[in-house]
């Protein structure tokens, strides 16, 4: 058995050439788009073809697909998720050697099977739709209408002349049995829901993003804003069940204790948030003819070099308190705050840099009143504690030591929080009744207890750094390694006051997930990839094309195979409906039914099937009888196993019969 030859998707005159065109106005490929539209465009003007072989049809697929596969490989590798709209933009090149092959080819268009390898072994006997012709041009028109959306050219004009080619092309498929006057009508209710549509679509994600943000500006730990931050009761219980890896660091010596890592210092806190509301930052000068940027003029003791991931092009980095000078930094511009907040410009991604430090000095700027302001609504209990604790009456050191010393005996840690910002005073419960919580309310407790004290006290928040993974050869910090810790003004100096008791890094991985190790594996495999990234781009900016460059190979390729056909005369292609079919059923006696009908002025519309015109005949015809005969007729044109001589015998007798007994129609 043959199969049916069809032509699907065959694009209207010239409408492929002004889709490629529209594309390239709005995504900024012009020139591209008008050379692609005049190479498609010459085979109407020459009349030779190639001709192009069933397997290089296949091969020519296939490279499309490589080629496209490659495409995303890089895009998405150079770009991250924004890549997504950059292989929109793409897409029209990449299937542009599809559309050229099939409008030089004798042939005219492909074979399904050609685009789809899962079709190519099928049986053809079994299978005859895989051997069906099919045009892609009209689909390709349809990449490009698409793909025009990437350039974002969020304009009335952009509207409207998409809402005209896809007239266009509606009106091409147009079924003959509807009005014009109908279909217009339609196609303009159609066009107005759409623009109401993508209007309401902008303004909901407009609400959606600025929720969203606000969201993450308040809450999230990760990604610091230097200005404010929250305790976030409840939030970084959850954050602290993560595994997650957020970043690395080498030492160049064993260490002997938890190091802790800064992003951020605050002095105000009210309402559950603490802030530094006259927050103002330096430019650091980068040192000349190096990468080094010095931070501090002090001499350093220890080095590291940190890992650590930018979610955008400026942020928070942490860093060793006492930091003296950050080495080896390719960045933009670095800025540093009066708390000791390093904000660094630079790319997303992995980033590397290897810090000077001396953990022993703090260099951050000396206390203001702000450093031993509490708020009226938790005075009186500070006060009270200190009364009780008399640190009033002892030296600041020794009532920093009973500070440490009270905590470490009367309080247990405990990530277990029944609600985000329970009512009340949730610090006085704290202190007073359940005496258990996570480093937020031991480090709030501890410097709102030392400001009622008369010691000036900040809120550090950042990372402990004291996990070892043998699998990376270096240290690295978790997600739940996130802490919050005091500093506090002791002797004209500042000092690190870590109340939270010591087990909770125990206790939290105790709670790791069982898939941890599966989870570093990943993680190390894609940070690797992201360094190899990295390091390529800072080598040799040309080679970022590198696979680019592979095109000019390929295309030489292709071009000196084609060059070696045979070249033809081009058939001239006839009209649909003209088109000659070699498949079985045609010789369905039915069709002599049709044709008498048909006579007699009761014409079957375009696209309305059989079944459906018969029904529309009822008032003037009594077709009842027929209806065993039309489903032998269907099962004859279409099932590919064809049908019983028995039966195609009984549908031509019933016609037959019924045209014997047919007066109606002459």
């Amino acid at each position: 058995m043959k199969a049916e030859a069809t032509t699907l998707g065959a694009a209207p005159r010239f409408m492929l050439s002004v889709c490629l065109l529209f594309w390239g106005w709005q995504n900024a490929y012009l020139p591209y788009a008008l050379a692609m539209a005049l190479i498609l465009e010459l085979p109407h003007w020459q009349s030779w073809r190639w001709s192009v072989a069933e397997k290089d049809f296949n091969n020519v697929a296939d490279l499309s697909s490589i080629l496209f596969f490659i495409l995303v490989i890089y895009v998405f590798s150079e770009h991250g998720s924004k890549g997504i709209f950059i292989l929109l933009s793409l897409a029209p090149f990449s299937f542009f050697l599809l559309v050229l092959t099939q409008l030089y080819s004798a042939q005219g268009r492909f074979k399904l099977k050609a685009l789809f390898v899962s079709l190519r072994r099928l049986d053809p006997e079994r299978s005859p739709e895989a051997q069906a012709d099919v045009d892609i041009t009209l689909p390709y028109c349809i990449i490009c209408l698409v793909s025009s959306s990437a350039g974002n050219q969020r304009t009335l004009w952009y509207f409207v002349l998409l809402c005209l080619l896809f007239a266009w092309l509606l009106w091409h498929l147009r079924p003959a049995r509807y009005k014009a006057l109908t279909w217009l009508g339609l196609l303009v209710l159609s066009c107005a829901l759409a623009w109401v549509g993508q209007s309401g679509i902008r303004y909901v994600q407009y609400r959606l993003e600025r929720s969203f943000l606000s969201m993450f500006d308040d809450y999230m730990w990760r990604y610091r804003d230097p200005n404010r931050t929250t305790t976030a009761i409840g939030m970084l219980g959850r954050l602290k069940a993560s595994d997650k890896i957020v970043l690395r660091l080498e030492a160049d010596a064993r260490l002997r204790k938890p190091l802790l890592l800064r992003e951020a210092t605050y002095n105000t806190y009210a309402y559950g948030v603490w802030s530094n509301p006259q927050n103002s930052y330096t430019v650091i000068d980068q040192a000349v003819d190096t990468l080094d940027w010095t931070l501090n003029a002090f001499e350093s003791d220890q080095a590291a070099t940190i890992s650590t991931y930018m979610a955008k092009e400026i942020g928070v980095i942490p860093l060793p308190h006492g930091a003296a000078r950050l080495r080896d930094v390719g960045a933009i511009q670095i800025e540093q705050s009066p708390y000791g907040t390093i904000n660094m410009e630079m790319r997303e991604g992995w980033i590397n840099y290897g810090i000077d430090y001396q953990d022993s000095q703090i260099a951050d700027a000396p206390p203001t009143d702000a450093d031993l302001y509490v708020s009226e609504n938790y005075r009186s209990d500070f006060e009270k504690l200190s009364r009780q604790l008399e640190l009033r009456q002892r030296t600041p050191s020794a009532a920093v030591s009973t500070i440490e010393q009270y905590f470490a005996d009367n309080f247990y840690y405990s990530l277990n929080q029944r609600q985000r910002f329970p009512r009340g005073k949730y610090l006085s419960k704290f202190l007073f009744e359940t005496r258990q919580g996570h480093c937020e309310f031991f480090a709030t407790s501890t410097v709102l207890l030392l400001r009622s004290a008369g010691i000036p006290a900040r809120y550090a928040v950042g990372y402990s750094v004291q996990e070892y993974s043998p699998l990376e050869g270096r240290y690295i910090a978790r997600a739940r390694h996130a802490h919050s810790w005091a500093l506090a003004y002791v002797d004209n100096n500042w000092r690190v006051i870590d109340t939270t008791p010591a087990t909770w890094a125990p206790y939290e991985e105790e709670n790791a997930s069982p898939l941890q190790g599966l989870g570093d594996l990943w993680s190390w495999l894609s940070y690797q990839y992201s360094r190899w990234q990295a390091e390529d781009k800072l080598e040799e900016k040309s080679s970022r094309n590198y696979l680019l460059w592979l095109l000019i190979p390929l295309a030489l390729f292709l071009l000196w195979r084609l060059y070696g056909k045979e070249r033809v005369a081009a058939y001239k292609r006839q009209a649909p409906t003209k088109k000659s079919y070699s498949c079985t059923g045609l010789d369905s006696s039915l069709y002599k039914l049709i044709k008498r009908i048909e006579g007699a002025g009761f014409q079957r519309q375009r696209g309305e099937t059989l079944r459906q015109w018969f029904q529309g005949l009822q008032p003037h015809l009594d077709l009842q009888s027929l209806r065993p005969a039309l489903e032998i007729h269907y099962r004859y044109r279409f099932d590919p196993a064809g049908i019983e001589s028995e039966l195609k015998d009984k549908m031509d007798e019933d016609v037959n019969d019924f045209i014997s007994k047919l007066r109606y129609v002459r």
